[in-house]
Formats: C-alpha cells, structure tokens, sequence
C-alpha cells in the first residue's frame, strides 16, 4: 500500500475535529508531509519505513526523531482505528530510541534580580503591563499560550483567581498571590479603556491580542545578558514550590 496526499488530509481533519492544539496539528503536517515524501513511489512495508526510520536517525537529534516517530505512530494507530489501513506497519518493526535525560533549566536567583532591576529602570507605558506578565509567569508557573489566551472572563480580579484553559481544554483554577495581584492590578487600571476595546485581557503595543512572540521578545529584552526563556519560568515556579515541600502531586495537579 502507498501512501497518498487524501490519507495525510483526511488524518489532519480528523485532529481539527478533536481540537487539537494548533502546534500539534502543526508539527504532525510537518512531520507526515516528510514522511511521504520519502515514501513517494514506496510501499509502506517494514523494508521501507525501517529505511525511514534510519535515515532520520541519520540526519536529526534524538528528541527531533523522537517526535517525529511519535507522529507517524499516532498517524497509523488512528487510521486503523478509521478502517483506512487495516493493519499498522509499525507494529512489525522493532526500534528503541533512548534520549538522555536532562535536568530542565531554571532561572537563577541573580537573573531574576537583574530582570525586576531591568523593569523599574523602565519608564514606558507598557511596564505595568510586561511587570504584570512576568510575574504571573513567575507566581503561577502558566505556560506563555495560556497567558496570551486570557479573557476578561477568565480573571476573577479581586477574588484573587484565574481560571486557565489548558491542553485540551482542561480547566483549573490558580489562585493568585499579592504581588501578581498588584501587578495585574496596576496593569488594568492602567490600560482598562484599550482592553476592554477587545476579548484578551493583555494587549500589545498596538493595543490587540498580546502574542507569544511578543511575550518572548519581551523575556528577551529585560534578561538582558543570559538565556532565558519563558519555559523556564515554569521550571522554576515548580522548583520553588518543590523546595518548600509541597507536595509533587499538586504541583502536577496545578
């Protein structure tokens, strides 16, 4: 059996109907479009995609192969599932990938000193808004998406909560500390008449839906001298919470 471009779009239409996340469905075109290609004119047989398979190992990193197989696999299982293929040609082929294990970063007591001294030495309209953003990254560990994808709705001000729509719509509720509470504070009072002209709560300079690019150039331009990235704000919200004992399982939970 080959492959043809009507399987790649029926599988990716079949994503849009689960509601997967954007990046999801983005990587898994990326990495399915690749596979044909390589397997134009091919029969997808064990011969064939352990070739693919070797040839990945060939040319990407072990985490990039990782996911690309990660794709292929959840591609197969689903058109089995549908009754398109009747059998998944991966389950012949023997393959272990190991990745090394790394500890994830995390910003370091002196990098977030120099970030907070970056911010009061600025004086533009929009501190209030990048102080109240890089706290509530700092205080809640929320990924740079769910920040950006904030409504009003969603911020129960002064009862000192949000409510975060996380992967695959998952719901929970992060209750929020006096410091991000003041910042986030001083942030709408400062800029309620602009918000309030659209659904997201943090604006950019053009007063529309603040981005995750914009939130990235952002963490760049007050980390000044070190490599940081919004990730690490996560790790580092867990790792605070880790070292004063608090339980692993909540921290997953929240």
């Amino acid at each position: 059996m080959q492959l043809t471009l009507e399987h790649l779009t029926f599988y990716l239409d079949q994503c849009e109907n689960k509601r997967l996340s954007h990046h999801t469905i983005k990587a898994y075109r990326i990495d399915l479009k690749q596979f044909y290609v390589f397997m134009i004119h091919k029969d997808m047989n064990k011969k064939e995609i352990s070739c693919y398979i070797h040839y990945l190992n060939e040319h990407f990193k072990l985490k990039t192969v990782k996911r690309k197989l990660a794709s292929l696999l959840a591609f197969f299982e689903e058109m089995v599932y549908q009754e398109v293929f009747q059998e998944n040609p991966m389950d012949k082929i023997r393959y272990r990938i190991q990745e090394e294990k790394k500890l994830p970063r995390i910003i370091q007591y002196h990098q977030l000193q120099h970030i907070f001294s970056q911010l009061n030495q600025q004086h533009h309209a929009f501190k209030k808004r990048d102080r109240a953003v890089i706290e509530l990254l700092m205080s809640t560990g929320i990924r740079v998406c769910e920040l950006c994808a904030i409504k009003h709705e969603d911020l129960y001000l002064e009862d000192k909560y949000l409510i975060i729509y996380g992967k695959n719509a998952k719901e929970r509720v992060i209750f929020l500390g006096e410091d991000v509470y003041q910042a986030l504070k001083e942030y709408q009072e400062a800029f309620y008449d602009q918000m309030m002209q659209q659904d997201y709560f943090f604006i950019n300079n053009q007063y529309h839906r603040l981005t995750e690019q914009s939130v990235r150039y952002m963490i760049n331009k007050y980390s000044e001298g070190f490599h940081i990235t919004p990730h690490m704000f996560r790790h580092t919200f867990a790792t605070m919470l880790l070292e004063q004992d608090v339980d692993i399982t909540y921290i997953q939970k929240i």
